[in-house]
């Protein structure tokens, strides 16, 4: 592992030696190009990846020599190890122009029946500019999943030179978000596309993991080198490819992770929204405690895979929305995120001086002692429509309870 975390400055020193892993705090390549002060600044970077290196070597090694120790010191020695694990990635997070292994495409022959595509393994440094497109953590940390995936499509990934981006004097940064210094040789910047922009930083990422844990490291597969005259052909060109492509949208991706989970919720809430018309957000919230899902429990189903800890309650759902048809509320009202709102409100809510809330059960009773002229106003609130029906299912509530009489409200 030592000898994978090299800097430049060592390569300078020893000819015939290549630094080959993500990890390097200089590119081999740009040897000729350091100043005395970037030489400097490397060694010390690389000073520091390796003593985080041994320091964690050095908590593991503890570990196995105390694997039969009390479980108090095991448990401790894992934390430690944690501990370096964090410190040797952020390490190595700090390192200037991290190399990419990649394995270069590229067609000899095309023809109308079959085409021939040489394949080279290549190492190349990927910088970005404030004009590709922005990847988040949450991406970053689900991609890591994806491409070791066996159903991972690895689609051609399409890079062009930075002299570009250098004759127009944009800025580049590295994967590690280092400022790349103009006329730095061996760099590419990404041509985006809107399925693959991720892949990127989610293998670099999961490269550093796998220096980590002393695992192997992934190549890029199927990348292109695509060549422009200008940056505005590379604009043009991502456009062109670019402008019509989306996501999912909500009920899509509903629908894909009711075939993906084959989970009684996912194709409930699918089936539901298709028949009311309404938003998947809306639906989720009838059948899950009036809440939405959050991201990474759409990520996960649209993978197939449903939490341990997933809880819903189709029976809550069907009921309330047959309560709300059976007071003739109109399907507008009903798929509108107000209503669901509101019920969510007022059943989480503990009356004074009582102890518990008032639940589900006793609202679907209030809602079901709603006159027709309470429906109808209701439907009609204009502003403020949450407060407004929660407020009116509370009044019903005190006069059902006793509390308020009728003509005190009229």
């Amino acid at each position: 592992m030592k000898e994978m975390i090299k800097t430049a400055g060592q390569t300078a020193m020893e000819s015939g030696k290549e630094v080959n892993n993500t990890s390097s705090v200089e590119s081999f390549n740009n040897k000729e190009t350091m100043t005395t002060e970037s030489h400097t600044t490397a060694l010390i970077k690389y000073n520091v990846v390796e003593q985080a290196r041994i320091v964690l070597e050095e908590k593991k090694k503890f570990l196995v020599d105390n694997a039969n120790a009390d479980k108090n010191i095991i448990k401790s020695a894992q934390v430690n190890i944690n501990k370096a694990e964090k410190e040797y990635a952020e390490a190595l997070k700090s390192v200037k122009l991290p190399i990419t292994h990649v394995e270069v495409w590229e067609v000899k022959e095309s023809t109308t029946d079959c085409e021939i595509i040489s394949k080279k393994k290549s190492e190349i440094i990927i910088a970005v500019s404030s004009y590709n497109m922005a990847t988040t953590k949450a991406n970053t940390e689900l991609g890591k999943e994806l491409i070791q995936e066996d159903k991972f499509e690895k689609q051609p990934l399409f890079v062009t030179e930075a002299g570009l981006f250098y004759q127009e004097n944009i800025e580049l940064k590295d994967l590690n978000g280092n400022a790349v210094p103009k006329g730095t040789p061996n760099v590419y910047v990404p041509v985006d596309n809107a399925n693959q922009y991720w892949q990127w930083q989610a293998y670099h990422e999961a490269n550093i993991n796998s220096i980590i844990k002393d695992e192997q490291s992934l190549t890029i597969e199927n990348v292109r080198i695509k060549k422009f005259e200008s940056l505005q052909e590379f604009a043009q060109y991502r456009g062109i490819n670019n402008v019509l492509s989306r996501g999912f949208n909500g009920l899509e991706k509903a629908g894909n992770a009711a075939l993906a989970t084959q989970n009684e919720f996912y194709q409930k809430v699918f089936e539901v929204a298709i028949e009311l018309k309404a938003s998947i957000s809306t639906i989720v919230k009838y059948y899950y405690h009036g809440k939405l899902l959050k991201g990474k429990v759409w990520n996960n189903a649209m993978l197939g895979v449903v939490l341990d800890n997933f809880q819903y309650d189709l029976n809550v759902g069907d009921q309330i929305i047959k309560t709300l048809q059976d007071k003739a509320f109109n399907s507008k009202t009903i798929k509108e995120r107000y209503m669901i709102d509101a019920i969510t409100q007022f059943a989480n809510y503990t009356p004074q001086g009582a102890t518990e809330k008032i639940g589900i059960d006793e609202t679907l009773k209030v809602i079901q002692s709603l006159s027709k002229d309470d429906v109808k106003f209701l439907e009609a609130v204009p502003l403020d429509k949450v407060n407004e029906i929660y407020s009116a299912l509370l009044t019903q509530y005190f006069k059902n309870q006793g509390i308020l009489k009728s003509e005190a409200t009229a």
